[in-house]
């Protein structure tokens, strides 16, 4: 039901994802589509970046968890904690959920977070490199890591700017949209600096 990409950097993290939501399960080749302008990232605030692939409305209960919270206050590894303690409370349909958490940690260092429900939530975290970037992504109905490796991590060595990460990262949507009619190419971009 969607598409979501991430790349942390040395002094940033961004993510974009697609706003497509479509009924599941997918039937046919034509999913039945709910929504063409669902955003699948959230700024939890200026440190910490939430995005999502799967089961729409599990993910968007347990992100919502944060409420519960002074979210301007959390840090990276509180939002993360918070994850996975809501996370197996909520139902979760058959196409799963995959939740990325970007941003910066308590020490200041940016990292990237995944955990999702065919890992029971066993968050992975990758801190970012000098002179890398972290890729990651999510699609429901796509294996996303070829699409990386063809269609980001190639244009990754170019990157001058941030408008060059956007373009690279709505480009391999567009292109997952093309074969994967779960996706669509209604862009939603957030960045933490």
């Amino acid at each position: 039901m969607s598409a979501i990409l991430a790349v942390c950097g040395e002094s940033f993290c961004a993510m974009v994802s697609d706003g497509r939501l479509v009924e599941e399960p997918i039937t046919g080749d034509s999913p039945k589509v709910i929504s063409e302008e669902l955003p699948k990232v959230r700024k939890i605030n200026r440190n910490v970046v939430v995005g999502f692939a799967g089961d729409a409305l599990a993910a968007v209960q347990i992100i919502n968890a944060v409420d519960e919270y002074d979210t301007q206050y959390l840090t990276l590894e509180k939002v993360v904690k918070i994850l996975c303690e809501k996370a197996p409370q909520v139902a979760v349909q058959p196409v799963g959920v995959r939740l990325l958490v970007g941003g910066r940690n308590r020490k200041g260092a940016f990292v990237l977070t995944t955990l999702g429900s065919a890992e029971d939530y066993q968050p992975q975290t990758q801190p970012a490199r000098p002179g890398a970037y972290l890729i990651e992504g999510a699609c429901s109905h796509t294996e996303i890591a070829p699409w990386l490796e063809r269609e980001v991590k190639p244009q990754a060595a170019a990157w001058r700017s941030l408008d060059d990460i956007a373009r690279t990262l709505d480009g391999c949507i567009a292109k997952l949209a093309e074969s994967d009619h779960s996706v669509n190419t209604q862009y939603f971009r957030q960045l933490v600096m």
